[in-house]
């Protein structure tokens, strides 16, 4: 038996007023539209990229669709400086981003200081 084919389900918003004419992809908040499209959590990761503040606001609605957090995916690199950890600068309490990551689940950020 084969796999079934994996699709990607690309969703793109932009912050109400940020829109050009050209803009063909929603238009509001990460949240709300991730609510709104509503995507399947059974046999699926999400990969959420934005600030810290988005995260915050984003993980809670994955975790109402049923997303488990090991299943989830969000970058840090914007904590990184140099990337080897010489400068020891992008750590979030005991991890480095340069060197632990910068790809973390949400269960890992979920164990992090509140501080990313």
């Amino acid at each position: 038996m084969g796999r079934a084919p994996r699709t990607v389900r690309l969703l793109q918003t932009v912050d109400p007023g940020g829109e050009t004419p050209d803009w063909k992809g929603d238009i509001g908040f990460v949240p709300t539209v991730l609510e709104k499209a509503a995507p399947a959590s059974e046999n699926t990761i999400a990969i959420v990229c934005g600030p810290p503040i988005m995260l915050k606001f984003t993980f809670p609605v994955l975790d109402k669709l049923g997303f488990a957090r090991s299943n989830v995916y969000t970058t840090m690199e914007n904590r990184m400086k140099c990337g080897p950890g010489k400068v020891r600068r992008c750590n979030i309490g005991e991890i480095y981003v340069c060197k632990d990551g910068p790809v973390f689940t949400a269960e890992q950020v979920g164990r992090m200081p509140a501080e990313y």
